[in-house]
């Protein structure tokens, strides 16, 4: 292989700062029009928190961003580096972008997450100085008048999660928008590899579909290089070189190589996450380079037993236990950084999780890479959440997206699950992106583009169609009911969503006196609100794990200081949620089965690969003053990867006596393996005073018990539901999310209301 002394390829990025100015949303844009005042704004930034430093949170100031567009401008000198194609590479922006050079228009794009290229060669001539202007929009979506806040107060016609998803999550003013990542210049000779998928199998078998483009008019000839390497272990690589004639146009190649002596990616608690790293390089005749592309993967291969009692994932032919937790980084995703992010992840780790569900968006790219390093599961949501628009022009563009999502991140050995929309039928009424449009065409769409991975046509509320979709979003004793043991009876395959809403804590409230005026009514409550979260959390792991089912907590980290189901507040102050989360889903376990009044049964989970032969459980019971009540142990093989009861239980002590409960694991050698503990189990706490329904419209969030805040079942904008008492809605509302209604009958229902509605 040439060593390449002289590369024919450059690459520059547009750093400094942009100069913005808004301009009218419903008019089209003339350059002539544009005013001479401009504002600085830093680059990779979104403009929210960037013009209201003090408040990027709430407020109509917000929300009057995105009623206009906003033209960002910059210049650059005219390249003199010698190149046959000049192109502009975006890597994000958010959410539609047209774009200018020269004042020429040079291409438009749609997408908040997703780089594009545009081929502005002929543009560059004239002046030294070459102006670029990008026109960026996030405009607000119609209010839809027979909606309900926040469910589908709006039909959402972005194809884009970090919006309008309401009840504690994302601020009801807040759409960011900006270009927030950076901006390259790219020179070249006109040939270049533009993707490059990879797919593997355990024999070490890597299968390639290079993308080469020639957008000259001539033949090329010249050389593909490909070389893997180890990236992170000390296995084998391999080289391949192969002579290339391309004519003019966009070229698919397959190529298959063998890895010698192959190290597998496992999620961290199987096994090392081994990673591979592929270098693919065109040489010219003279060797010099004139495109490359770097890739890091993995060699796993991921696929998911599905069965009406059970889902079980296996990686590397390994069944393994999902233990996660939802997660954006942040409300603005410029505001995040690798630093950020690897914290975040260490958190996660730590509170022994071994998924990230990414919910409802497209993270930097840096997540991506950090979960394949460290070992971390992905579940990766496409961007649709609750009820979008069911056009065939939506579909188009939705499909688009998600196709370039799935090309985007598709070699990261971390992601094991696509999943197309979030809970599509939040609203009983409303099935026509389920039944119709777009989810459908996506779930088709993800199917056939990536065969290697489990897709799930919809996250949530389709438990009965358990080879599409069949996951759970049970919110017991939260949004459902009033105690989070009503649980116990039922039974799912793989839950994705389960929580409870707490307060950040009074440090973090009390730094913004918008939310500490709305939220100071907590101050006395907060501990008590964090020990509801904390036991309804431990209790409800525990109950996923006994039935060997996999869980997804909803959430990590809330994106902004108020209320949320983040066991970390947005400043990353633990909750006591974290302590519970991170204690039940240690990988060995022993846990206390029982359903709220009295013990059941005695039992350990056991995610790992390894058998603890001769192990030792032991118990102890202790009243409210700490006297020791019973102790007992029994000797056991732990068997590897089960979910394992050990004994009933029938101890002669009181159940309201029994104050604190220690379960402990030990080896054969004595040493101690896992321990688990109980705080009055059969004294439940119950559900906080005015939750789930008393809430602030501003901030856009629960409050509890706050006297003067409305309750969301009043939101309502249907008059008939209007003449039913306010209390008695709200239990309605709560059993109907969590109905339990044949899905023929639910869409015959829909399919009525759209007559009635329509």
């Amino acid at each position: 292989m040439s060593t390449v002394a002289f590369p024919k390829i450059n690459t520059v990025r547009l750093s400094g700062c942009w100069q913005v100015q808004p301009v009218s949303l419903e008019t089209p844009f003339c350059i002539r029009d544009l005013s001479q005042t401009w504002i600085d704004v830093p680059e990779c930034a979104h403009l929210q928190p960037v013009l209201y430093p003090e408040n990027p949170y709430w407020g109509d100031h917000l929300r009057a961003i995105n009623q206009q567009a906003w033209v960002f401008r910059r210049f650059f000198k005219r390249p003199t580096f010698p190149y046959k194609r000049a192109r502009l590479r975006f890597e994000a922006i958010d959410y539609f972008a047209e774009v200018w050079v020269n004042e020429r228009f040079a291409g438009q794009h749609e997408g908040h997450f997703n780089p594009f290229d545009l081929d502005v060669t002929s543009l560059l001539d004239g002046e030294a100085d070459v102006s670029l202007m990008v026109r960026v929009s996030a405009p607000w979506d119609a209010p839809n008048p027979h909606g309900t806040y926040p469910t589908d107060h709006v039909i959402r016609g972005l194809v884009k999660g970090l919006y309008e998803h309401g009840e504690g999550v994302i601020p009801p003013n807040v759409n960011p928008i900006g270009i927030w990542r950076p901006v390259w210049l790219i020179l070249d000779q006109g040939v270049s590899i533009d993707h490059v998928r990879i797919r593997t199998d355990l024999s070490g078998r890597i299968d390639l579909q290079v993308t080469i483009t020639n957008s000259t008019n001539e033949q090329w000839q010249g050389i593909l290089v490909l070389c893997i390497e180890a990236d992170n272990h000390d296995g084998g690589g391999v080289n391949v070189c192969r002579d290339l004639s391309l004519p003019s146009g966009t070229h698919v190649l397959d190529l298959t190589l063998q890895i010698p002596d192959v190290h597998l990616w496992w999620a961290w608690d199987h096994g090392p996450p081994d990673l591979y790293r592929l270098n693919a390089m065109l040489l010219d005749r003279d060797g010099s380079t004139i495109s490359q592309k770097q890739e890091r993967f993995g060699i796993r291969t991921v696929r998911l037993e599905r069965s009406p009692q059970r889902f079980t994932y296996w990686l590397n032919e390994r069944p393994i236990a999902i233990r996660g937790t939802s997660y954006m980084p942040a409300l603005y995703l410029s505001e995040c950084n690798e630093n950020t992010l690897a914290s975040d992840l260490a958190f996660a780790r730590d509170g022994n999780l071994n998924l990230l569900r990414v919910h409802v968006h497209v993270s930097p790219p840096e997540l991506y890479d950090l979960c394949d390093a460290t070992g971390m599961l992905i579940w990766q949501d496409f961007e649709l959440n609750w009820i979008q628009d069911s056009s065939v022009e939506f579909e188009r563009r939705a499909r688009a997206l998600q196709r370039e999502m799935i090309d985007m991140l598709g070699n990261h050995p971390s992601i094991i699950t696509w999943a197309c929309h979030n809970e599509p039928t939040m609203v009983l009424t409303r099935r026509q992106n389920l039944e119709k449009r777009p989810d459908p065409a996506l779930y088709a769409d993800a199917c056939q583009q990536d065969p290697t991975r489990p897709v799930f046509i919809c996250s949530g509320q389709l438990e009965d169609d358990w080879r599409r979709s069949g996951d759970s979003h049970w919110y017991y004793g939260a949004i459902w009911s009033r105690h989070y043991t009503d649980i116990y009876a039922h039974y799912t395959r793989l839950n994705t969503e389960f929580g409870f809403e707490a307060p950040a804590a009074v440090e973090t409230l009390r730094a913004y006196p918008e939310v500490w005026q709305r939220l100071q009514h907590l101050e006395g409550q907060i501990e008590h609100l964090w020990a509801y979260q904390a036991a309804l959390i431990q209790y409800q792991v525990e109950h996923f794990r006994r039935l060997r089912a996999g869980y997804i907590h909803f959430w990590l980290v809330d994106l902004v200081p108020q209320v949320g189901c983040g066991v970390l507040d947005s400043c990353r102050v633990p909750k006591s949620g974290y302590a519970a989360l991170r204690r039940a889903s240690q990988p060995l376990l022993p846990a206390l089965e029982h359903e709220g009044r009295k013990p059941i049964a005695l039992w350990i989970f056991n995610d790992t690969p390894c058998e603890y032969p001769n192990a030792t459980l032991c118990w102890r019971v202790a009243d409210p003053d700490g006297n020791i009540l019973l102790e007992g142990e029994k000797t056991l093989d732990i068997g590897a990867n089960q979910s394992q009861p050990v004994l009933p239980i029938r101890w002669q002590v009181a159940p309201a006596d029994c104050a604190r409960i220690t379960l402990r694991i030990f080896s054969s050698a004595g040493n101690l393996l896992s321990e688990n503990e109980y705080v009055e189990p059969f004294r439940p706490l119950r559900r906080p005073r005015g939750y789930p329904w008393k809430f602030d419209p501003y901030l856009g969030t629960k409050v509890f018990d706050r006297p003067d805040a409305p309750s969301l079942a009043a939101q309502n904008s249907i008059a008939l539901l209007k003449l039913i008492p306010l209390s008695l809605r709200e239990e309605l509302a709560e059993r109907m999310l969590r109905r339990r209604l044949p899905t023929k009958l639910v869409s015959w229902i829909a399919r009525l209301a759209d007559a009635v509605i329509g």
